[in-house]
This record gives C-alpha cells, sequence and structure tokens, in this order.
C-alpha cells in the first residue's frame, strides 16, 4: 500500500502554526502582540482527485474534525467510511469544516493514499495542490501539533543565594521546566530565567517570569528560554527541564588548527540550531518570531550545515501574509525584498522547481504590492507603517526619503524575481523585471554616488552626503556599480576606520560575505577572531543579537533601554557557518542544485583546514594545507579551482594536488 500523508489546504499548515508562535510572545508574563497582521487557516476545504483505475481497490478516509465527508463518484460517506472502487473513472472529492485549527485529511489506499498529488478547490479561483509535510505521515500524527523532541536534562550546578535556589545548565537551552514532588509549602511561587546569571537573579527586570503552581505534586511550564533559573524557595522538589528541539542533523563540519575559529563553528551551529523551529527565529528568549532579516540570513547558512529544505518552505510561507497583501513584511520594506530574492537563490541552492511553481502567483502579487508603494520615480520611499530597518545603526536617516540601500535590495529582488519569471516561462514579467531592475540601476549609479566621496551616499534629497557602510556593501555584494567605483568603495569605505563601523552579527553577514566576494579573506577571519571571539571571551555559549567589543560582558546585555532585553541567542549570529564553508572550504554551486559547482579553497590564515558541504544529491568534502589539496565528492558535476589552474573532481575519486 502506498505510504500516506496528511493533507491540508496548501499555507494552512504554515498559518496556524505561526498564528500561535507569533501570540505566545510575553514579557514578565503579559502577552506581547506581533506588530503585522497575523491570518489564520481556511475553515472549510474541499480536496480532489480523479483516477483511472484498472482493478478494484479499497480507500479509507479519515479527517481531523467531526464536519467532514467524502463524495466518491456522486455518492457521500462519512469520515472513517471504507469503500470499494471500481474499475474505470473514479473522481474523489474530501469536504470538513473545522471550527478551530485547520481540516485535515488522511486517506489510505493505492492510488488515492493522501499525498501532494491532491488538488484543492478553490470555488472559482485556480486550483492548486495540497499542502503536506513529511513529518506527518502516519494516522497518529496531529499536523496541529508541531513534532518537536524532547530530551530530559538537568542542572549541572545549583547555588543557594538570596533565600533560594539558582540552577544552571551550563548553556543556552531552551524547553519545558519540570517540577516535581513539591513540599506543599512550597506549592506556588514564580521562578525567573535568565541568559545570564544576572538576569536570572534580577527579577524586576528579567524578561522570563514562570509562574508555578503545582498540581497533584507537578508542574511543567510552557517552552523558555533559560540558561540560569532562579527558583525563590527552597523546599524540597525536583527539578529538571525537557530540552524542546528539531532533530536536524549537521551535514556540514568544519574543522582548522585553530582551535578558536573551530569553537566559533560549533557555537554558531547550536545557535542556527536552537533558532530552528516552526520557521527559523529571531532569538528564542524575547521575540521567538521568524523575521525576514533573520530567516534570509539563516537560509544561507542552513545551506552549509543542515541543508533542510522543509524549515526554509515553511518560513517563508510564514513570512508572507495571506492576500492581499496590505503591508510589508514584518511591516519591514528590506524584509519584503529579502522574500523575494530568497525565493530564487533557494532554488539556485536546491533546485526545488515545485516550490517556486507553488509560490509564483504569490511572489508576482508580492511585487505588485511593492511596485503600488514606489514614487513617480520608480523608487522605493517609506510610507506611513512602514519600517526601514537595515541595520540598528544609527549612523544615518532612514526617514530621509529615498535610501540608497532599500533600492540597491530593491533591484537585487527584481533580478531575483526575472529569473524565477524565466523558471515559469513567463517571459512577460521575466522582461518586466529584467528591465525595472537595469532601470534602477542606473538611477542607483547617478543619483546616490558620490565622485569626490568615491561612495554611494545615504540618499540624494536632502542634500547631506553621509556616507554609511551599508549601500556600499550591497554595491560590492549584489555587483551593482562598475568594476572601477567597486575598488574605489573599498579604500575608501570598506577599509577607511572613519566610517562607522558594523555593530551587529546581522550586518556584518553582509559585510563578511561582500568582502570575500572581492577577495579580502583577512579581514573575515580578523573579525571572526575579535567580533565573534570576543562574545566567546564573555562566556557566550551561543551568540548575540549585538555586540560590542569596548563594553562590558554585563553593559553588553542591555538593549532597547533595558538591561537584559538583548537577546543572547540570536540566528543571525550564526554566520560564520555560511563564511567558512563557503570561503575557506570554497564550495559553491555555479549552476541550480549543484549540477555543477565549484570548489576554490583558501588557507587564509590557517595551516590547515577540512571539512563537509551538504549539496541536494551528496556531500562535497575538502582538506587543505600548505602542502596540498584533497577533495572527494559522492556528486558530479565539480571543478577544483587553485588560482590559474582548474580540475575536474570525479564522484567518488579522491583528487589530491600538490601546492
Amino acid at each position: 500500500m502506498k505510504q500516506s500523508k496528511w493533507i491540508w489546504k496548501a499555507g494552512d499548515f504554515e498559518r496556524y502554526h505561526s498564528m500561535l508562535l507569533h501570540n505566545r510572545r510575553t514579557k514578565t508574563s503579559l502577552y506581547y502582540p506581533p506588530m503585522w497582521r497575523i491570518d489564520g487557516p481556511d475553515r472549510n476545504v474541499l480536496f480532489y482527485k480523479i483516477v483511472n483505475l484498472e482493478a478494484p481497490e479499497t480507500l479509507t478516509v479519515y479527517a481531523n474534525c467531526k464536519d467532514a465527508s467524502f463524495l466518491v463518484n456522486g455518492v457521500r460517506y462519512a469520515a472513517g467510511e471504507t469503500v470499494t472502487l471500481m474499475p474505470g473513472r473514479n473522481f474523489i472529492k474530501l469536504t470538513a469544516y473545522k471550527e478551530s485549527g485547520f481540516p485535515s485529511f488522511y486517506c489510505v489506499g493505492e492510488h488515492f493514499a493522501s499525498d501532494e498529488t491532491w488538488r484543492t478547490g478553490s470555488w472559482g479561483a485556480r486550483d492548486t495542490f495540497v499542502g503536506t509535510n513529511d513529518m506527518y505521515t502516519e494516522l497518529w500524527d496531529n499536523p496541529e501539533v508541531f513534532k518537536f523532541s524532547y530530551e530530559r536534562i538537568r542542572p549541572v550546578s545549583v547555588e543557594e543565594t538570596e533565600g533560594g535556589r539558582l540552577y544552571d545548565f551550563g548553556k543556552e537551552c531552551f524547553g519545558k521546566l519540570i517540577f516535581e514532588d513539591a513540599v506543599p509549602a512550597y506549592a506556588e511561587f514564580t521562578v525567573i530565567c535568565g541568559e545570564s546569571r544576572e538576569e536570572a537573579m534580577d527579577a524586576a527586570n528579567a524578561i522570563v517570569h514562570i509562574p508555578v503552581k503545582f498540581e497533584n505534586g507537578a508542574f511543567t511550564s510552557t517552552s523558555v528560554a533559560f540558561r540560569y533559573v532562579f527558583v525563590p524557595a527552597v523546599g524540597e522538589y525536583a527539578f529538571s527541564a525537557d530540552f524542546e528541539n528539531l532533530p536536524l542533523p549537521d551535514k556540514g563540519e568544519f574543522r582548522s588548527d585553530d582551535e578558536l575559529i573551530n569553537r566559533i563553528w560549533e557555537v554558531a551551529a547550536y545557535t542556527l540550531h536552537l533558532n530552528a523551529r516552526e520557521g527559523f527565529f529571531d532569538g528564542i528568549k524575547r521575540d521567538r518570531w521568524v523575521w525576514g532579516g533573520d530567516a534570509y540570513q539563516s537560509y544561507f547558512v542552513n545551506y552549509y550545515l543542515m541543508n533542510d529544505n522543509d524549515i526554509v518552505r515553511r518560513s517563508q510561507r510564514i513570512l508572507r501574509c495571506a492576500e492581499p497583501m496590505t503591508a510589508h513584511v514584518n511591516t519591514i520594506s528590506d524584509y519584503t525584498f529579502y522574500w523575494i530574492s530568497a525565493m530564487w537563490e533557494y532554488y539556485f541552492h536546491t533546485g526545488d522547481l515545485a516550490f517556486i511553481r507553488s509560490m509564483y502567483e504569490t511572489m508576482l502579487s508580492t511585487m505588485t504590492f511593492v511596485r503600488g508603494r514606489l514614487d513617480a520615480d520608480g523608487l522605493y520611499e517609506k510610507r506611513r507603517g512602514d519600517w526601514v530597518f537595515v541595520d540598528w545603526s544609527k549612523h544615518f536617516d532612514k526617514d530621509a526619503g529615498p535610501i540608497c540601500a532599500e533600492q540597491m535590495l530593491l533591484c537585487h529582488a527584481y533580478e531575483c524575481m526575472a529569473k524565477c519569471a524565466a523558471l515559469m516561462e513567463d517571459r512577460e514579467n521575466e522582461e518586466l523585471y529584467l528591465s525595472l531592475a537595469s532601470d534602477l540601476n542606473v538611477k542607483i549609479n547617478e543619483r546616490y554616488w558620490d565622485e569626490e566621496k568615491s561612495a554611494f551616499v545615504d540618499d540624494y534629497k536632502t542634500g547631506n552626503r553621509n556616507v554609511t557602510r551599508h549601500a556600499n556593501i550591497f554595491a560590492l555584494l549584489y555587483a551593482l556599480t562598475s568594476e572601477e567605483r567597486r575598488h574605489r568603495i573599498i579604500e575608501q569605505v570598506i577599509k577607511n576606520p572613519e566610517v562607522p563601523a558594523i555593530t551587529t552579527p546581522y550586518f556584518e553577514f553582509f559585510e563578511l560575505d561582500a568582502m570575500c566576494t572581492i577577495g579580502e579573506y583577512s579581514y573575515m577571519t580578523d573579525m571572526l577572531h575579535s567580533y565573534w571571539g570576543g562574545m566567546l571571551s564573555h562566556g557566550a555559549t551561543t551568540f548575540w543579537e549585538e555586540y560590542f567589543p569596548e563594553k562590558s560582558r554585563v553593559e553588553n546585555y542591555a538593549m532597547y533601554g533595558q538591561p537584559y532585553d538583548k537577546s543572547l541567542c540570536h540566528a543571525w549570529g550564526a554566520s560564520p557557518i555560511y563564511l567558512l564553508g563557503r570561503y575557506a572550504l570554497g564550495v559553491r554551486p555555479t549552476s541550480p542544485a549543484y549540477a555543477t559547482y565549484e570548489v576554490r579553497p583558501n588557507l587564509m590564515c590557517f595551516g590547515t583546514i577540512e571539512g563537509k558541504v551538504p549539496t541536494p544529491n551528496g556531500i562535497v568534502e575538502v582538506k587543505m594545507s600548505r602542502e596540498s589539496v584533497t577533495v572527494l565528492a559522492d556528486v558530479d558535476g565539480g571543478t577544483l579551482v587553485l588560482g590559474d589552474r582548474t580540475y575536474p573532481i570525479e564522484k567518488d575519486v579522491p583528487l589530491t594536488v600538490t601546492l
């Protein structure tokens, strides 16, 4: 019998879990709502499939709701019944209504087993294929419960202090706190969780408060972030936690003779894993939301670490609201531009054309929304309700008019949209977005380039010819200007200490990516040692939302005017995984899905490096010393590049070149 899966209307699974995750944020136990519209799943669904059978077979239909039935060639049956289908044309319709959650079906049969080949009837709109997920393949699975794994963990130390106990779990964790066997006198209290010891001991300012009330001698909390937990009672109870995670195995690896860099890789990987959940979270303590910019960077790290396609697809669906689109992704214009770019970049890394096809109409409507908010000159200018983010930098005025960095992101989004249109053989939109990209590129170079400063300025309307790194980094990264100007940007902006430095791991991702693109590898390794290594020197077990090397450890915990509001486990801090995989091991696709790929290893500041990079069809393993390079791959299409020499990589045949 063919394996069945639970099926639902495409997007409903992601909308439902997005609704839950974005509405469970609290601060000191007070509900903290999202800042954008959250859409729920549809309540009524119609699914169908038509097959010409050559022999009789049985079909059993199950549903996750009581208001469900199915039609077999016009005859209606209740969900849960088994019918025998006769040879010839068989037309099966599934219908359901669910007041809460989202309606789903599970069909057991041969040709009618529920899977992605079923279609959703749209009552006059274009019919689409149903949604599925490979986590939900058994009848007893519940797609309304996200499938996390749990592991019982216990504190590594306990300290009696200030009338209670401070528990240390040794590193940043996420999961459910568990109390058992309480003495009745301590049946109710509030525990304080902290990413740092200071936070856990400061009830007035800590974000995570957990009211504990024992029932039948036990209590289990909702899932929260913690390393330290302060329990203001010294009664008798057993205390532990269930570590909650999504079991995504690492396929990428990296080792060098530099133990600090090795530690950075390990901590970056752990940081990403903690934030790999229903989608890629920003951080696990404060927001626990899917933000477009954070997710965008996580995709690149994922391609070099876990290479899991499903979490990228889920994140993209979560980020994009239902139709009609009335505001930018997370209300942030740059995040909408990243959302479009991420679709092409996902295809280029994975070759998953089916996902692009399933999202193409949504991509078109997204671009229609974007173009409806441009000025008369075709430039993006902030509108009421928009948030222009770019970075946390305070060195430029984001309300000054059409900001250069935004135009560059929009130009890149146009280019990616054109490529996706070509995949869909939509020649009209391919030509449209190529033309829009070309026109915008000309305007960027004419209006924002300052010849005297040898740089792109942030805005051109106000007369304030301010230079920051952000737009100039995008110009390098997305090849938006001439080679001559690129060299001037490197000297006059990137290497110029008078231009304000980047202070977030978020934008260091873009800066270091750009610098490696132009061959400035020492800049990247210096930043890994000083910036990410600086966080480790302060005792970080995961990487932070923001870091200021000149500040003390405790000063670095502060954000938004509050002493502990900074996230100490933030997904955008995991970028060393991508940077080391792409530029040290040197592995990158040169055509979609690694049909062809390049291995251009660079020893940088290391004496030896070795590691693995996952591809859609296998692993590329690289080892390099000052004497030689060895590549072993179980996928075809590779080329080893060493300076001006190239060597074909044969599948399953070690290639060693003496340097």
